[in-house]
């Protein structure tokens, strides 16, 4: 593999993070039929991809130009990577990411036959298509010129970006954190009511909310605050269970089905507010 410097080689990784990310949108949006952004950064970037294009590029360079070796070599690399990946986010965060417990011919629900017969093909296409344009591009006489700048630009935009990104998971991490905590309070200061729900996390602090509304039990201030808190919907939480429908987890598995309940609740009834308005609409025609 011909050496590449330090500038030229992060403006390929941009390309192939971007390549990726318009990749990830559209196998989205074919195999789950809706379109929502993904990846972890704000930006249309998905850097697994990025890596994963460059350790291909270095580690297979010899077989670059074949189709069947390539195909499988790309296939198990880039699942290597989605598997390490995946656990290490879960080390991390103390959750799964994305999870192909589902699929067939998984591995611990980290990676699956689909989706590295999938970085297969999008290795070949790479190989054979993606880098040589990628490579046209980056390393053309007409763009030298601009390539310390968009350098430098690019690297302090996803510099800001990962750290946003951080402090997003981190404070995710930190509300699952809360929200075990206040299910574990639940249950040992009503756990003994029989009215007391405690089949899973949302029922636990609905049924001790409507309690305290109807006066049947006194609660402090701050516990009706954070159960009032709690209730509402976590928009930092639910824009990533957006991006990452099939998370998991095991330590917060009770926290984390309650923001997917509440999250469903807010969809029916925006759902239930459009048909009404489409109802009253429709009368007054």
């Amino acid at each position: 593999m011909p050496s590449i410097d330090t500038q030229h080689l992060f403006l390929l990784f941009i390309f192939y993070s971007f390549a990726g990310w318009i990749g990830e949108e559209i196998w989205v949006s074919v195999l789950y039929r809706k379109i929502e952004k993904r990846g972890m950064l704000h930006g249309p970037l998905c850097p697994i991809y990025g890596f994963g294009a460059l350790i291909i590029l270095f580690a297979i360079y010899p077989w670059r130009n074949t189709w069947l070796r390539l195909f499988v070599a790309s296939a198990v690399l880039a699942s290597i990577l989605e598997y390490f990946s995946s656990w290490l986010l879960e080390m991390i965060f103390h959750t799964k990411w994305w999870d192909y417990s589902g699929h067939k011919f998984n591995l611990n629900g980290r990676v699956c036959l689909l989706n590295s017969c999938a970085f297969g093909a999008g290795g070949v296409a790479f190989g054979h298509f993606l880098h040589p344009l990628a490579s046209d591009l980056v390393f053309s006489s007409g763009i030298q010129p601009f390539v310390p700048a968009a350098y430098y630009i690019f690297s302090t935009i996803l510099g800001i970006d990962v750290l946003f990104t951080v402090k997003r998971l981190v404070r995710f991490s930190e509300t699952m954190e809360k929200l075990k905590m206040l299910g574990e309070q639940l249950m040992e200061k009503y756990g003994s009511e029989p009215w007391f729900r405690d089949a899973d996390l949302h029922a636990m602090i609905h049924s001790v909310k409507a309690r305290i509304e109807s006066g049947s039990i006194q609660a402090n201030e701050r516990l009706r605050q954070r159960l009032e808190k709690f209730s509402k919907r976590q928009r930092n939480e639910e824009r990533l269970f957006r991006k990452f429908p099939t998370m998991s987890s095991r330590e917060y598995r009770l926290p984390l089905d309650h923001i997917k309940q509440t999250f469903r609740e807010s969809l029916e009834s925006k759902k239930a507010q459009k048909l009404q308005a489409a109802k009253k609409a429709e009368n007054q025609h």
